[in-house]
Protein backbone atom coordinates (compact mmCIF):
# COMPACT_ATOMS: atom_id res chain seq x y z
CA UNK A 1 0.00 0.00 0.00
CA UNK A 2 2.38 2.70 1.22
CA UNK A 3 5.16 1.93 -1.28
CA UNK A 4 2.68 2.71 -4.04
CA UNK A 5 1.63 5.87 -2.18
CA UNK A 6 5.24 7.08 -2.02
CA UNK A 7 5.70 6.60 -5.75
CA UNK A 8 2.59 8.65 -6.47
CA UNK A 9 3.58 11.33 -3.94
CA UNK A 10 6.93 11.81 -5.70
CA UNK A 11 5.19 11.96 -9.07
CA UNK A 12 2.57 14.50 -7.99
CA UNK A 13 5.13 16.74 -6.29
CA UNK A 14 6.78 17.13 -9.70
CA UNK A 15 3.53 17.49 -11.64
CA UNK A 16 1.70 19.79 -9.21
CA UNK A 17 4.24 21.97 -7.36
CA UNK A 18 1.48 23.74 -5.41
CA UNK A 19 0.83 20.51 -3.51
CA UNK A 20 4.48 20.07 -2.49
CA UNK A 21 4.12 21.23 1.12
CA UNK A 22 1.29 18.87 2.06
CA UNK A 23 2.67 15.91 0.14
CA UNK A 24 6.25 16.23 1.40
CA UNK A 25 5.01 16.32 5.00
CA UNK A 26 2.94 13.20 4.39
CA UNK A 27 5.77 11.39 2.61
CA UNK A 28 7.76 10.94 5.82
CA UNK A 29 4.68 9.56 7.57
CA UNK A 30 4.00 7.15 4.70
CA UNK A 31 7.53 5.75 5.01
CA UNK A 32 6.85 5.00 8.67
CA UNK A 33 3.51 3.39 7.83
CA UNK A 34 5.25 1.02 5.44
CA UNK A 35 7.02 -0.62 8.38
CA UNK A 36 3.87 -1.19 10.46
CA UNK A 37 2.83 -4.82 10.85
CA UNK A 38 -0.56 -4.85 12.61
CA UNK A 39 -1.82 -8.11 13.99
CA UNK A 40 -5.04 -9.54 12.63
CA UNK A 41 -8.15 -9.76 14.77
CA UNK A 42 -10.37 -12.76 13.90
CA UNK A 43 -13.42 -11.73 11.88
CA UNK A 44 -16.43 -14.01 11.86
CA UNK A 45 -20.00 -13.01 11.03
CA UNK A 46 -22.67 -15.63 10.47
CA UNK A 47 -24.11 -15.51 6.96
CA UNK A 48 -27.69 -15.05 8.13
CA UNK A 49 -26.60 -12.15 10.36
CA UNK A 50 -24.70 -10.49 7.54
CA UNK A 51 -27.56 -11.02 5.09
CA UNK A 52 -29.90 -9.31 7.55
CA UNK A 53 -27.42 -6.47 8.12
CA UNK A 54 -27.12 -5.97 4.38
CA UNK A 55 -30.88 -6.03 3.88
CA UNK A 56 -31.46 -3.49 6.64
CA UNK A 57 -28.62 -1.25 5.48
CA UNK A 58 -26.26 -1.84 8.38
CA UNK A 59 -22.48 -1.83 7.80
CA UNK A 60 -20.47 -4.88 8.82
CA UNK A 61 -19.18 -3.03 11.91
CA UNK A 62 -19.97 0.17 13.73
CA UNK A 63 -17.00 2.51 14.06
CA UNK A 64 -16.83 2.04 17.83
CA UNK A 65 -16.70 -1.74 17.54
CA UNK A 66 -14.06 -2.13 14.84
CA UNK A 67 -11.70 -4.99 15.83
CA UNK A 68 -8.36 -3.19 15.55
CA UNK A 69 -4.84 -3.70 16.84
CA UNK A 70 -4.67 -0.40 18.75
CA UNK A 71 -1.23 -1.15 20.22
CA UNK A 72 0.34 -1.15 16.76
CA UNK A 73 -1.56 2.07 15.97
CA UNK A 74 -0.26 3.67 19.19
CA UNK A 75 3.33 2.69 18.38
CA UNK A 76 2.90 4.19 14.91
CA UNK A 77 1.44 7.43 16.29
CA UNK A 78 4.46 7.72 18.57
CA UNK A 79 6.75 7.35 15.55
CA UNK A 80 4.78 10.02 13.65
CA UNK A 81 5.10 12.48 16.52
CA UNK A 82 8.82 11.79 17.00
CA UNK A 83 9.44 12.31 13.28
CA UNK A 84 7.40 15.52 12.94
CA UNK A 85 8.45 17.14 16.23
CA UNK A 86 12.05 17.04 15.04
CA UNK A 87 11.21 19.11 11.96
CA UNK A 88 11.00 22.88 11.50
CA UNK A 89 7.19 22.91 11.56
CA UNK A 90 5.45 25.81 13.30
CA UNK A 91 3.64 23.33 15.55
CA UNK A 92 6.75 21.31 16.46
CA UNK A 93 6.39 22.27 20.13
CA UNK A 94 2.85 20.93 20.28
CA UNK A 95 3.92 17.75 18.51
CA UNK A 96 6.67 17.32 21.09
CA UNK A 97 4.17 17.73 23.93
CA UNK A 98 1.91 15.12 22.32
CA UNK A 99 4.89 12.78 21.98
CA UNK A 100 5.62 13.10 25.70
CA UNK A 101 1.98 12.30 26.47
CA UNK A 102 2.09 9.14 24.36
CA UNK A 103 5.37 8.09 25.97
CA UNK A 104 4.32 8.77 29.58
CA UNK A 105 0.60 7.87 29.59
CA UNK A 106 -0.05 4.38 28.29
CA UNK A 107 -3.71 5.06 27.49
CA UNK A 108 -3.35 8.53 25.91
CA UNK A 109 -3.06 7.31 22.31
CA UNK A 110 -5.78 4.72 22.82
CA UNK A 111 -8.15 7.36 24.19
CA UNK A 112 -7.47 9.46 21.10
CA UNK A 113 -8.33 6.53 18.85
CA UNK A 114 -11.54 5.84 20.77
CA UNK A 115 -12.63 9.48 20.45
CA UNK A 116 -11.81 9.47 16.72
CA UNK A 117 -13.79 6.29 16.17
CA UNK A 118 -16.73 7.67 18.19
CA UNK A 119 -16.47 10.93 16.21
CA UNK A 120 -16.30 12.81 19.50
CA UNK A 121 -14.82 16.02 18.09
CA UNK A 122 -15.02 18.00 21.36
CA UNK A 123 -13.00 15.31 23.15
CA UNK A 124 -10.36 15.30 20.38
CA UNK A 125 -10.26 19.12 20.55
CA UNK A 126 -9.71 18.95 24.32
CA UNK A 127 -6.80 16.53 23.82
CA UNK A 128 -5.36 18.92 21.26
CA UNK A 129 -5.61 21.87 23.65
CA UNK A 130 -3.97 19.74 26.33
CA UNK A 131 -0.79 19.61 24.24
CA UNK A 132 -1.16 22.94 22.40
CA UNK A 133 -1.72 21.18 19.08
CA UNK A 134 -4.32 21.95 16.42
CA UNK A 135 -7.12 19.36 16.88
CA UNK A 136 -7.30 18.88 13.11
CA UNK A 137 -3.62 17.91 13.01
CA UNK A 138 -4.02 15.55 15.97
CA UNK A 139 -7.10 13.91 14.43
CA UNK A 140 -5.34 13.50 11.08
CA UNK A 141 -2.32 11.86 12.69
CA UNK A 142 -4.55 9.60 14.78
CA UNK A 143 -6.60 8.49 11.75
CA UNK A 144 -3.46 7.91 9.73
CA UNK A 145 -1.91 5.82 12.51
CA UNK A 146 -5.01 3.61 12.37
CA UNK A 147 -4.78 3.07 8.62
CA UNK A 148 -2.50 -0.01 8.55
CA UNK A 149 -4.81 -1.71 11.08
CA UNK A 150 -7.84 -0.74 9.00
CA UNK A 151 -6.17 -2.06 5.85
CA UNK A 152 -5.59 -5.37 7.61
CA UNK A 153 -9.23 -5.44 8.71
CA UNK A 154 -10.38 -4.74 5.14
CA UNK A 155 -8.38 -7.74 3.94
CA UNK A 156 -9.72 -10.00 6.68
CA UNK A 157 -13.34 -8.88 6.19
CA UNK A 158 -13.42 -8.76 2.38
CA UNK A 159 -15.37 -12.00 2.02
CA UNK A 160 -18.23 -10.59 4.12
CA UNK A 161 -18.84 -7.53 1.92
CA UNK A 162 -21.17 -7.55 -1.06
CA UNK A 163 -20.41 -4.12 -2.46
CA UNK A 164 -22.30 -4.77 -5.71
CA UNK A 165 -25.62 -4.59 -3.88
CA UNK A 166 -24.62 -1.85 -1.42
CA UNK A 167 -26.33 1.42 -2.45
CA UNK A 168 -25.84 3.55 0.66
CA UNK A 169 -23.93 6.81 1.01
CA UNK A 170 -21.91 5.39 3.90
CA UNK A 171 -19.23 2.72 4.06
CA UNK A 172 -20.35 -0.95 3.99
CA UNK A 173 -17.48 -1.92 6.28
CA UNK A 174 -17.46 0.72 9.03
CA UNK A 175 -20.43 3.00 8.35
CA UNK A 176 -18.32 6.15 7.89
CA UNK A 177 -19.11 8.86 5.36
CA UNK A 178 -17.10 9.31 2.16
CA UNK A 179 -14.36 11.92 1.88
CA UNK A 180 -13.69 11.50 -1.85
CA UNK A 181 -15.27 10.01 -4.95
CA UNK A 182 -14.00 8.90 -8.32
CA UNK A 183 -15.24 7.98 -11.78
CA UNK A 184 -13.60 4.77 -12.96
CA UNK A 185 -12.70 4.05 -16.59
CA UNK A 186 -16.20 2.60 -17.14
CA UNK A 187 -17.76 5.89 -16.03
CA UNK A 188 -19.15 4.34 -12.85
CA UNK A 189 -18.91 6.45 -9.69
CA UNK A 190 -17.33 5.09 -6.52
CA UNK A 191 -17.23 6.60 -3.04
CA UNK A 192 -14.17 6.37 -0.79
CA UNK A 193 -14.47 5.95 2.99
CA UNK A 194 -12.90 8.71 5.04
CA UNK A 195 -11.83 6.28 7.77
CA UNK A 196 -10.96 2.84 6.41
CA UNK A 197 -10.39 3.61 2.71
CA UNK A 198 -13.01 1.16 1.42
CA UNK A 199 -14.54 1.93 -2.00
CA UNK A 200 -18.06 1.12 -3.17
CA UNK A 201 -20.25 2.02 -6.17
CA UNK A 202 -22.84 4.78 -5.92
CA UNK A 203 -25.28 6.42 -8.37
CA UNK A 204 -23.82 9.28 -10.40
CA UNK A 205 -26.74 11.67 -9.88
CA UNK A 206 -27.41 11.45 -6.15
CA UNK A 207 -26.03 13.19 -3.08
CA UNK A 208 -24.33 10.64 -0.80
CA UNK A 209 -25.04 12.77 2.26
CA UNK A 210 -28.78 13.54 1.98
CA UNK A 211 -29.72 11.21 -0.91
CA UNK A 212 -31.35 13.95 -2.99
CA UNK A 213 -31.67 13.14 -6.69
CA UNK A 214 -33.14 16.50 -7.74
CA UNK A 215 -30.78 17.61 -10.51
CA UNK A 216 -31.45 21.32 -9.98
CA UNK A 217 -30.01 20.98 -6.47
CA UNK A 218 -26.87 19.14 -7.58
CA UNK A 219 -23.90 20.65 -9.38
CA UNK A 220 -20.15 20.79 -9.63
CA UNK A 221 -17.26 23.12 -10.30
CA UNK A 222 -13.60 22.57 -11.13
CA UNK A 223 -10.45 24.59 -10.69
CA UNK A 224 -8.94 26.15 -13.77
CA UNK A 225 -6.47 24.06 -15.76
CA UNK A 226 -7.10 20.94 -13.65
CA UNK A 227 -8.92 18.54 -15.90
CA UNK A 228 -10.33 15.53 -14.09
CA UNK A 229 -10.57 17.18 -10.66
CA UNK A 230 -14.01 18.41 -9.62
CA UNK A 231 -16.04 19.36 -6.58
CA UNK A 232 -19.59 18.01 -6.61
CA UNK A 233 -21.98 19.85 -4.31
CA UNK A 234 -25.57 19.68 -3.07
CA UNK A 235 -27.68 22.78 -2.45
CA UNK A 236 -30.09 20.72 -0.32
CA UNK A 237 -27.64 19.80 2.47
CA UNK A 238 -24.77 22.15 1.50
CA UNK A 239 -22.25 19.33 1.50
CA UNK A 240 -19.55 18.70 -1.10
CA UNK A 241 -17.30 15.87 -2.21
CA UNK A 242 -14.08 16.12 -4.18
CA UNK A 243 -14.09 13.82 -7.18
CA UNK A 244 -11.38 12.43 -9.45
CA UNK A 245 -12.31 11.41 -12.98
CA UNK A 246 -9.71 8.71 -13.57
CA UNK A 247 -10.44 8.79 -17.30
CA UNK A 248 -8.57 12.09 -17.48
CA UNK A 249 -5.34 10.61 -16.09
CA UNK A 250 -2.90 8.19 -17.60
CA UNK A 251 -2.00 6.98 -14.08
CA UNK A 252 -4.52 7.97 -11.37
CA UNK A 253 -3.17 8.38 -7.84
CA UNK A 254 -4.77 6.71 -4.81
CA UNK A 255 -7.59 8.85 -3.44
CA UNK A 256 -5.79 9.22 -0.10
CA UNK A 257 -3.01 11.04 -1.96
CA UNK A 258 -5.39 13.06 -4.15
CA UNK A 259 -7.15 14.22 -1.00
CA UNK A 260 -3.93 15.91 0.12
CA UNK A 261 -2.97 17.13 -3.35
CA UNK A 262 -6.33 18.91 -3.75
CA UNK A 263 -6.61 20.82 -0.47
CA UNK A 264 -7.11 24.00 -2.50
CA UNK A 265 -10.42 22.55 -3.72
CA UNK A 266 -11.57 22.24 -0.10
CA UNK A 267 -10.82 25.93 0.34
CA UNK A 268 -12.81 26.82 -2.79
CA UNK A 269 -15.77 24.69 -1.70
CA UNK A 270 -15.83 26.20 1.78
CA UNK A 271 -15.52 29.72 0.41
CA UNK A 272 -18.66 28.98 -1.62
CA UNK A 273 -20.60 27.98 1.49
CA UNK A 274 -20.29 24.19 1.31
CA UNK A 275 -18.98 21.99 4.10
Amino acid sequence: MTQDWIRHIDRLIKQRPASRSALEAFRGIALLMEKARPGGVPVHVEKRVRDLQQKEGFPLFSREDLPLDLKTAADLLEKFLAHLSGSDRDDARGLEKALKKVESANDWAERLFVFILKQDDPAVAEMGREVSLNPGVLAFLGKTALRPCLERLREDAASYLDKKTWDKGYCPLCGSQPDMACFEKTGKRYLHCELCGEKWPYPRIQCPFCNTVEQEKLGYFEAEEEEGLRVYFCRECHRYIKTVDTRAFEEPAPLEIEGLATLHLDVLAQENGFR
